[in-house]
């Protein structure tokens, strides 16, 4: 491979936090039951003990099991990572389970961090979970820390019980632009960004260098800045010659120059125009997809074919026509109904987790869904050696051979979007992941790698393993949880997840990656969203800078098929379908950049909005935010808007609002309800046409 098409990116991942204070004050009980509530079914033991002389005990007995807690202050975090962390054990014959629970008292008590239930034995173990991340929502809340014994007979024992503080890095860097793989086009935006944070430094004694290096070592950019708590770095890159460098982040001792503390390094590979162009998919700088040279919102849907409905067998083809021939919805087959529904991405669970690229079984699916304008996101999150669905031809390859024969296959492929690498993971599968987007990077240039949190507060952690990612807000069906209750909700379906989670996603990327959410398609708890839900989970997404939608899914297990073929619940396609629709028509202002100043204001903080510009049209998303019916709101509407008409359509909804004219200042406005989280999306005329 040409040096300068090496594809960039942090090279190495940052070493683990280090251990901080423990927030549990008498951890070890040697002051006694002091600093802790103890119901009946607990007691100090002074006979047993894994350090000192003390430690609690539970014994089942006929105790009605209520856990032991502690207070944790947290009025004012400098740190907001966490580990809990106890050592258990228990009698012998005993059935009990064990664990520490983290419970936010300020939110219903709802639990926001634990460990595994466990089993433990009669001798001392270790009772642990890491990267407990708690965003800043629950700042200053009432924080309670349990533990918790589960089961009939026998007694248990927790000592050392710890809340320890993870500690930040004294410095920490991540790349804001290049924002693809460290690729930086020839030409267009040239500005090299770096956010920088430290902590525990002193700007008045420290400094913050960044060096950008050639692949010889010598350096050819270099930025000193005073070691603030947060800064963006900027390096010039418009006159360096093709090829890759490597950006070094130092903390330094601003006296002597002696190294403190480094960050890895990102490698940043310029590239011509002609080498971005060739790619089938890269990611433009303002983290729009540009998809065979067209930038695109991504609205994509996860899949998985049953034998039952829709394949008699393994459901892979070598041949285009086989694949043509799997049957849909609506008289149709699956891949007219991707194009029935404007889909352009999907992501097949099975059969394609085990599809080989040695057999021709992805090339004729590749075909197949490019024929109807559709890429494809390869499953790769269990392609990992030992791993619960590893496909078993591989079986004797090293894991970096898997992978690079995967990306021979995909590589340049017209229907190939890249790679789905990871799916709601515990924090400990990041090494492995990260190894694998370093192979698939390199391998396959004009792909995307995506990948998918469940807790959205670890976005930080994962950021430099992906292209492109996103969280799963789902919310029909759903109880509520701690967040939920702590951003204001108090009765389920909290269908506020997907402003709170898409905009925690975008906070954490620092607007500087593409973010693709994942929506609830699909029936849980009895509940399947309703067209009016589906809409909601979308404008919100787009509201709060989704640059793209999956929905989970035309599945089999819970969603359309079973919708469709058990249930005969046709209106769920129906209802996709007609929103799917809706969403094309707004495309071109999907991939628009933002213009918030052309509204003035709005009337209740509690609206939501996003504003786009393109051609001689204005559009304005807006949602309530929460679950209290909202009326007579007032959107005031800047001159610089040119709004040329009395009225403004209410997109998809068949009704319009009046806009007036305010003499003298230019302002227009208008009026509109909202129920509980509604969303809206208005269409105003605008006197003058932009691009």
């Amino acid at each position: 491979m040409k040096a300068e098409v090496i594809a960039g990116g942090l090279l190495e991942l940052p070493p683990e936090e280090s251990p901080g204070r423990n927030l549990i004050a008498n951890l070890g009980f040697e002051a006694g039951d002091a600093s802790w509530n103890l119901s009946r079914c607990w007691s100090v033991d002074s006979s047993v003990a894994h350090s000192g002389s003390h430690s609690l005990k539970f014994d089942a007995g006929s105790c009605d099991a209520a856990p032991a807690v502690t207070r944790v202050p947290y009025d004012h975090p400098a740190v907001r990572s966490f580990t809990l962390r106890a050592w258990v054990r228990s009698s012998g014959g005993s059935n009990l389970q064990v664990r520490l629970a983290l419970h936010d008292r300020s939110a219903r008590g709802f639990v926001v961090g634990e460990t595994p239930l466990v089993s433990p034995g009669t001798d001392w173990q270790l009772l642990e979970k890491k990267d407990i991340d708690l965003p800043e929502v629950f700042d200053g809340h009432d924080l309670e820390l349990s533990a918790v014994a589960r089961g009939s007979s026998g007694q248990a024992w927790f000592d050392d019980v710890e809340m320890a503080e993870q500690m930040p890095p004294a410095v920490q860097a991540f790349l804001l632009y290049p924002n693809f793989r460290g690729f930086l086009w020839s030409s267009g935006a040239q500005m090299i960004r770096l956010q920088v944070q430290t902590f525990g430094a002193d700007a008045k004694k420290n400094v913050v260098q960044v060096a950008l290096k050639s692949a010889s070592g010598e350096t050819v950019r270099m930025v000193k800045h005073p070691a603030e708590p947060f800064a963006v770095i900027e390096l010039e890159g418009s006159r360096l010659a093709p090829g890759s460098y490597r950006l070094e982040t130092r903390l330094l001792d601003a006296a002597t120059g002696k190294e403190i503390a480094a960050w890895p390094d990102y490698r940043i590979t310029k590239v011509s125009d002609d080498f971005r162009d060739s790619l089938v998919n890269y990611i433009a700088p303002d983290n729009v997809l540009v998809r065979k040279g067209k930038r695109t919102f991504v609205w994509g849907v996860y899949d998985r074919f049953s034998g039952r409905f829709r394949c008699p067998q393994n459901c892979l083809s070598s041949s285009v026509s086989g694949y043509e021939a799997i049957p849909g919805f609506d008289g149709k087959s699956t891949l007219d109904n991707y194009a029935d529904t404007h889909l352009n991405a999907e992501m097949n669970i099975l059969p394609f987790v085990g599809v080989n690229p040695g057999e021709n079984q992805l090339r004729p699916w590749l075909e197949a869904l490019d024929k109807r304008g559709v890429g494809h996101l390869q499953i790769v999150n269990t392609w990992f050696n030992g791993t619960r669905g590893y496909p078993g031809w591989a079986n004797g390859m090293s894991d970096e051979a898997l992978w690079r024969k995967l990306a021979g296959a995909m590589k340049d492929q017209p229907g190939a979007i890249g790679y789905y690498t990871f799916d709601e993971p515990q924090p400990e599968k990041l090494a492995p992941v990260f190894e694998q987007y370093k192979v698939l990077r390199e391998a396959d240039p004009g792909s995307i790698a995506f990948g998918v949190l469940a807790n959205c507060s670890q976005v930080f952690r994962w950021r430099d393993a992906s292209d492109a990612i996103g969280c799963d807000p789902y919310s029909v069906g759903f109880p509520l949880n701690a967040e939920d209750v702590a951003y204001g909700a108090s009765a389920p379906p909290p269908m506020l997840r997907p402003s709170v989670m898409t905009d925690q996603v975008e906070r954490q990327v620092s607007a500087s990656r593409p973010v693709w959410m994942v929506l609830q398609l699909y029936r849980f708890n009895g509940q399947y969203p309703t067209y009016d839900q589906l809409k909601i989970q979308a404008y919100k997404a787009i509201i709060h800078g989704a640059n793209g939608i999956l929905w989970w899914g035309f599945v089999s297990e819970r969603g359309m098929e079973e919708e469709w073929n058990l249930r005969g619940n046709h209106q769920a396609y129906a209802d996709f379908k007609r929103l799917s629709h809706e969403v094309e028509g707004l495309n071109t202002f999907l991939v628009a950049r933002p213009h918030p100043e052309l509204l003035a204001s709005v009337s209740d903080s509690g609206i939501e909005t996003l504003v786009k510009r393109d051609g001689n049209k204005v559009i304005i998303f807006a949602s309530n935010f929460g679950e209290s019916p909202k009326n007579r709101i007032t959107f005031n509407i800047a001159p610089d808007a040119g709004v040329s008409s009395s009225s403004a359509t209410v997109y998809g909804e068949d009704r319009s609002v009046v806009v007036g004219q305010k003499s003298g200042d230019g302002i227009a406005s208008f009026r509109d309800d909202f129920g509980p989280y509604a969303v809206h999306v208005y269409e105003i005329n605008s006197n003058d046409a932009h691009p």
